[in-house]
Order: structure tokens, then C-alpha cells, then sequence
């Protein structure tokens, strides 16, 4: 050891007498330093100007420097450039000037020239560490409460990258007597070891050692406070692997060794190292670590529960449809990224499996291009083949996909099926919004719905009430229905059937909520006895009123002390009509859900209502506990002078008993029933929900109406579905300085740094010549 360390020293004190080891220096700093300091500057910039977000909660230190966007991660984009600069003469030089004959010659083990050698490169790696970790150790001054620990891991992650880069670089170098080409065959074995994951991707064996042996994003678990056993040892396996290399090449240039050992040595370590990687990288020998304090990376525990009630395997199959264009993303190329949103779940259920299926089937109606009418599903089949250079028979026909599964109801688009070990199946749809991926909401919500009873939501017909499957704007297809909509209850975890009490249906038993929306005539007396049974068993209810139907509901909702004030509310906001209502959640609603109490006030949510009614209580005694849900400002008022008020200008006349003040536009009641609670909800309007309200863009104000579909369900099941994903608020969430500290930041990591390492240089040359 005494050995290697002396080469080690004597290494890297060659490498700091040598200029080109202080260009490599002082250039990295600079640059690390400008893109650390105008992210800081520009993030002290704007909030200087617009001052803090109370919505935006996120880690500061997250912000700054861990992740895609942070500060580590752009460091690692160019990284690649300086390490085969650092390291083309280690072993190359001595090949050229002869040298090397004399380490052959001397009592030191191959194992020792490269240890020393290997040891001196990453020495200067630690020294090229020092501005990241001076950045690290400024951020901790300027960010109260600095979560030390995930940026500590993404430092680490930062040096093994640098480490493996000089391990590649020390084998390029053992290679040839020249330094450039030693440079050039550095870059060319990174460029090698970033693409090779994109070899063989439509064989799954090839699939799983190719994507392994990538460097390509090894580190991005690191830079986002995550240490995962396998990106360690692929680290660890890697930097062996050149070593190994090295070493052969050196002790193989020592003594005669014939062509066949030689080989067998080469692939053997090669074999073992695939070997290792792909045993430690199955995901029940994964472990994983989160330093973040919030353990924003992994699954919230609702989700961790839910796995935990999963028993036996899971399989997750992926449709992909060569003809549907949204599956582009979902071909074999890309098939090992894709599987990466089910990660943090294979950390607690090590037995899920990924599964693809690939078929071709149905009529891509959303194709224009003249090139593919008039073509045959097969001949399309061939054609899109051939684009993405895949071979055709990967394919199911559509017989064969169709006695597999039937997917004509999701309309062949692509779709993944998760299935348990008794067979129970659940849907995880892509969607129609930026984020397209399911999140960790949709994919646990369809994952309970398996092995719970998914609450049915029943909607009540046969009185001209809102319907679930009529695409009309004051109808409700959007959140219920919707397949591709993220927020439709079938993607939370409900189900939805539709009641037609007029043809003397029953209300089912699996019905645990009864929406009713907006009837327009009052039900019959067999109809109500069907609702009175419903309640009697304790059956949840959400009562949306309208203007107009005091006379039908008023009998319903008085049941719950609630009765519909007679007159409509107007409300003037800005350019609006004053018939669009904007409600807040009161402050008692806080006791509700935790939505209620956090998200409407912090994001001032208020959800539109256009043609509301007051609610108000009747003082009748009926043992429900109502508490008001929304409420406007104090501005609004009961407009009883016109009825239409769109038509002329609408003013609070006190004179005809109009007066401004807070109406109530929701209640929540509550009581406890056949040994649990029932739920009501009751709102003033109905068109808070329908799909012409939901789509609507108007500015002034953020609309809370899909949070109170979201909250009012919730709270409906007692929390069940939707899932609640949410996480503990961060302590690092602000900056302790304004953009005033961006000026000697600069001066300090823009001039004095790159200064002292100049003079430092500078000094250390005028000392070796004059000794």
C-alpha cells in the first residue's frame, strides 16, 4: 500500500506541475461558478420582485441544487469534457517517453502502477470538487434550515461519476503512447457506455444487461438525494472493470502471455461484472435510501399501505397499439424509462412485474395524412413498422389481441392493466393533459380499487337531472366518467352507474354515495320511499340545487334543516355577469378535510357557480350537525327585483328588502347512523360541476371547483378515495438574503476563486523552476 500511495503522491504532484492540469482547474471552477451564481441571482431576482409564492412550499435546497433543473445536475452535463483531458497522460506519457520500461522493471505490481496512478486522478477529482462543495457550504448561510444530507448524497454521486470517468480515462491511456488519442478514445468509450442502453431494446434479456451496463443517467437518483444500492454498485462494478483492464494490459505487457488467456481474461471480468449488475439490479435486491426530509422521492404511506394489503405478485401489462400515435412513446426503444414511474412502488412490492404486450388493431381516426387512407390495418401495420424500424411479427394480429383482451372499450388506445395473483384487474390510463403520465394518486387509486370495494357513486335520473354519459354542457361527463381525465372518479377509484327511479329502479346496494343534481320535478311518493330506505341504511348524499327548483327540492333538503332561499344571489365581480357566484370555503370547513383547511385559503380558491341560491337553515331539529361548506363575500346579495340578470344592470336595491352581506351556497351535514356516519352535501347550484364550467377560462380569480369535487368525495368516503398524497411542508422553503447578496457572491466564486487557484498555479511553477 506504501507502494501505490507513493506512486499516488508522486502522480499528482506531476499533475499539479503541469499546466494543463491548472487549466482544467480554473476553467471548471469558472464555469461551475457562473452557472451557480446566476441561478442564485436569478432566483434571489425574482423573488426580490415577486416575492414568495404561499402555494410554491417546495425545498429551496431541492430547488437550487438537487434534481433535473439544480445546480449538481448541470455540472454533471459537462463533465465528460475535462476528465479525458486529466487523465490521456497517466499511462500514455510513460509509453512515449520510455518510462514506462523502467516501472516494468522495478519490484512494483501492475496492480500498484495502477492503483497509484488510479488514486492520483481521483485526488484531483476531490480537488475539482471544491467549488460545488463551496457552493454547498454557501447555500447552507443563505437557506435556513439547509437540508444537508440529500445535497451531501448529491456530492457523492457527483464524485463516483467523476471516478468511473477517470477509471475509463486511466484504461484509455494504457492503450496508446498518445495522449490525444487516448483523449479521443476516452470520449468515445463514455459516448459507448451512455448509448449502449438503447442496444437490443426488443429482446429482454439484451434489454436488462444493456440498460444496466449505461452510464446514461446513473446519477440522477443521487442528484435528487437518493442512494439506490444498484446505481453503488454499478459505480463500484464499472471502475473495476476499466481497473481490471488496466491492470491485464500492464501485466500482459510485462510477460508473454498467449492470446487465448489474454481473451479469457478480458471476458471473464466482463461476464462477472454483467453478472453482478444484473443480480443487484432485480428489484428485490434494490435498496433504497431518501435523505430528503420530507422523503419526497419514495411513495407517501397511504400508497406503502395499500401495496402491503396486495398479497402475492402483482403484474402490471402495458397495450401498446402500433396504430395508436400516443404509443409512439411506448415501443421498445424506450420501454426501460417508461417502466420508471412503477420504481418507487417495486421498493415495497419487489414481485411487481412490468409486462408489454404489442398489437396492432382498430382505426387510427386521428390520422389525416393522406398516405394512410385506404390502407388495411395490416398494411398500416407494416408501414409504421418500418418507420420505427421494428419488425412486423413483434406485433399481435387482432384476432390474437382480441382473444388476449378486449380493448375496443378503451377505444385501442394505450393502456395498462394491473392484474393480482386471483385475478382481480384494475385500469391505468395515460391522460389528456401535459403531465400525460398517471401520478402516484391514479396508479394507487386503481391499485385499492383491486383489493377494496370501490365506492360506487350513483346518480340519480328520470327527473331532467345532470347526466354521466350526455357530453352536454350542463351535464356531468366530465369528473365522472371521462376515461382520459385525470380527475374523472374512474380514475380516483370510484365507480359510476347511473339511477332511473322514473322506471322504478332500485338503488343498488353497492351504492355508497347518491348524487343528485338539479331536479326539475319533485319525486313521486314511491321514489321518495326509495330514497328514504337509502338514507335509513346510512347512505352518503350530494344535493346540487339550481335557480328555479325550490319547489322540487325544498321538500328533499328539508330533511337536513336546509331550505333554498327563493330569489337567486348576484355577486358583481369585474366584467362578469352578475349571476356568476364566487364562493370561498368558509372557515368551519376546515373540519372537514384537510384540503378545506390548507388548500383554499393558501391557493384562494373560489369556486364559480353561475346561478346559485342561498342556503339556509330551517331550525327544525333533524339530527344532522350542518356545517357551512362556501359562502360569498360580503358583496353579494339576493337580488328579488329581477329574475333574469344577464339582461340589464343589476343593482342591491335595500328598498326591496335586498341587502349585502355573507350567504351561504353550501352545507355539509352529518349524523351518525346504523353505527357509522352519514354524509350530506347540499350546494346552491349545479352547474359548479358540469362540464361547460369545468372547461371554462376566466381570469381574476383561481377556480377551486375540481378541489371541491375532489374534497367534497373525499370527505364523502371518509377518506378513502381520492387518494391523499399529500406531504409534510418543508422547513427550507426560504432564502435568508435578498438579491442584494448576489454581488459578492460573484466576487467571491467569479474572481477571488479562480484568482487563488491562477496564483496558486502560477506560484508552484516559479517554485519547481527555480528549484
Amino acid at each position: 500500500m506504501k507502494i501505490t500511495l507513493r506512486i499516488a503522491r508522486n502522480e499528482l504532484a506531476s499533475l499539479f506541475y503541469s499546466p494543463i492540469a491548472w487549466f482544467i482547474l480554473i476553467v471548471f471552477s469558472f464555469l461551475t461558478a457562473m452557472k451557480f451564481t446566476s441561478m442564485i441571482e436569478s432566483t434571489l431576482s425574482y423573488l426580490d420582485v415577486y416575492g414568495y409564492n404561499p402555494l410554491d412550499v417546495s425545498s429551496q435546497t431541492f430547488n437550487q441544487y438537487l434534481g433535473m433543473y439544480g445546480f449538481l445536475a448541470k455540472i454533471v452535463d459537462n463533465l465528460y469534457i475535462y476528465i479525458p483531458l486529466l487523465t490521456m497522460g497517466l499511462l500514455s506519457r510513460e509509453t512515449a517517453s520510455g518510462s514506462i520500461k523502467l516501472l516494468y522493471s522495478s519490484p512494483v505490481t501492475s496492480l500498484q502502477i495502477v492503483g497509484g496512478k488510479y488514486l492520483a486522478s481521483i485526488g484531483f477529482g476531490l480537488c475539482m470538487m471544491l467549488v460545488p462543495m463551496a457552493s454547498v457550504i454557501y447555500g447552507s448561510c443563505i437557506i435556513p434550515h439547509f437540508d444537508w444530507l440529500p445535497v451531501l448524497v448529491g456530492l457523492l454521486g457527483l464524485f463516483l461519476l467523476i471516478a468511473a470517468y477517470c477509471a475509463v480515462g486511466l484504461c484509455m491511456s494504457s492503450l496508446t503512447s498518445y495522449q490525444v488519442v487516448a483523449a479521443v478514445g476516452t470520449l468515445i468509450t463514455l459516448a459507448v457506455l451512455k448509448f449502449v442502453g438503447r442496444v437490443g431494446q426488443e429482446y429482454d434479456f439484451i434489454r436488462e444487461l444493456t440498460y444496466w451496463l449505461s452510464i446514461n443517467g446513473r446519477t440522477s437518483n443521487m442528484l435528487s438525494g437518493v442512494i439506490r444500492s444498484e446505481d453503488l454498485i454499478y459505480f463500484l462494478a464499472v471502475i473495476l472493470l476499466f481497473l481490471s483492464f488496466t491492470t491485464f494490459r500492464i501485466a500482459f505487457g510485462r510477460s508473454a502471455v498467449g492470446k487465448f488467456r489474454r481473451a479469457l481474461c478480458y471476458c471473464g471480468v466482463f461476464v462477472a461484472v454483467l453478472a453482478v449488475g444484473y443480480l443487484t439490479s432485480r428489484p428485490a435486491a434494490i435498496r433504497v435510501w431518501d435523505a430528503t426530509r420530507t422523503k419526497q422521492n419514495l411513495i407517501t404511506e397511504n400508497s406503502q399501505k395499500v401495496l402491503a394489503d396486495i398479497e402475492g405478485p402483482l403484474t402490471i401489462t402495458n397495450y401498446v397499439n402500433l396504430l395508436d400515435n400516443a404509443s409512439t412513446s411506448y415501443l421498445p426503444l424506450s420501454m426501460k424509462q417508461n417502466e420508471t414511474i412503477f420504481d418507487p412502488y417495486m421498493l415495497f412490492k419487489p414481485d411487481l412485474k412490468v409486462k408489454y404486450v404489442y398489437y396492432y388493431d382498430g382505426t387510427p381516426a386521428s390520422w389525416d395524412n393522406p398516405r394512410f387512407r385506404g390502407k388495411s390495418v395490416e398494411e398500416l401495420r407494416d408501414y409504421m413498422a418500418t418507420i420505427y424500424n421494428l419488425n412486423p411479427r413483434l406485433f399481435k394480429s387482432p384476432e390474437e389481441i382480441r382473444r388476449i383482451k378486449d380493448l375496443s372499450g378503451e377505444e385501442f388506445r394505450f393502456v395498462r392493466i394491473a392484474r393480482t395473483a386471483d385475478g382481480r384487474e384494475a385500469y391505468i390510463r395515460d391522460f389528456n393533459d401535459m403531465q400525460r403520465w398517471p401520478g402516484e394518486a391514479e396508479i394507487t387509486a386503481a391499485l385499492k380499487k383491486m383489493i377494496s370495494t370501490p365506492p360506487v357513486v350513483g346518480f340519480i335520473q328520470g327527473h331532467g337531472e345532470r347526466s354521466t354519459t350526455r357530453p352536454g354542457d350542463r351535464d356531468y361527463t366530465d369528473f365522472t366518467i371521462a376515461k382520459y381525465s385525470r380527475s374523472a372518479l374512474v380514475n380516483q377509484g370510484f365507480d359510476v352507474c347511473e339511477i332511473d327511479l322514473s322506471k322504478g329502479e332500485a338503488i343498488p346496494e353497492e351504492v355508497r354515495i347518491l348524487v343528485l343534481a338539479d331536479m326539475k320535478e319533485p319525486f313521486a311518493e314511491e321514489e321518495m320511499q326509495i330514497i328514504d330506505s337509502y338514507l335509513e341504511r346510512g347512505g352518503n348524499l350530494w344535493i346540487l340545487c339550481d335557480v328555479g327548483r325550490q319547489q322540487a327540492m325544498n321538500p328533499l333538503i328539508a330533511r337536513f334543516g336546509l331550505r333554498m332561499e327563493e330569489y337567486q344571489l348576484a355577486q358583481p365581480f369585474g366584467d362578469f355577469y352578475p349571476d356568476l357566484i364566487l364562493s370561498r370555503a368558509t372557515p368551519e370547513s376546515a373540519a372537514l378535510s384537510e384540503g378545506f383547511r390548507e388548500d383554499f385559503p393558501k391557493r384562494r380558491l373560489r369556486v364559480s357557480m353561475p346561478g346559485c341560491v342561498a342556503l339556509t337553515k330551517t331550525g327544525e331539529e333533524t339530527g344532522y350537525t350542518l356545517t357551512p361548506l362556501l359562502a360569498t363575500d360580503s358583496t353579494a346579495w339576493i337580488e328579488k327585483e329581477q329574475t333574469d340578470l344577464r339582461e340589464a344592470p343589476v343593482a342591491c336595491n335595500p328598498d326591496a328588502d335586498e341587502q349585502r352581506g355573507v350567504y351561504c351556497t353550501a352545507y355539509a351535514a352529518e349524523r351518525e347512523t346504523n353505527g357509522r356516519k352519514q354524509r350530506i352535501l347540499v350546494t346552491g347550484d349545479a352547474d359548479c360541476m358540469s362540464n361547460a364550467e369545468l372547461s371554462s377560462q376566466r381570469e381574476g380569480y383561481a377556480a377551486g371547483n375540481f378541489y371541491l369535487i375532489v374534497e367534497g368525495f373525499r370527505w364523502l368516503t371518509d377518506g378513502g378515495f381520492p387518494i391523499e398524497i399529500r406531504r409534510p411542508e418543508p422547513d427550507d422553503n426560504r432564502f435568508s438574503v435578498g438579491v442584494e447578496a448576489a454581488g459578492p457572491l460573484k466576487i467571491i466564486f467569479l474572481i477571488i476563486l479562480p484568482a487563488a487557484l491562477l496564483l496558486t498555479g502560477v506560484g508552484l511553477w516559479f517554485v519547481r523552476r527555480r528549484n
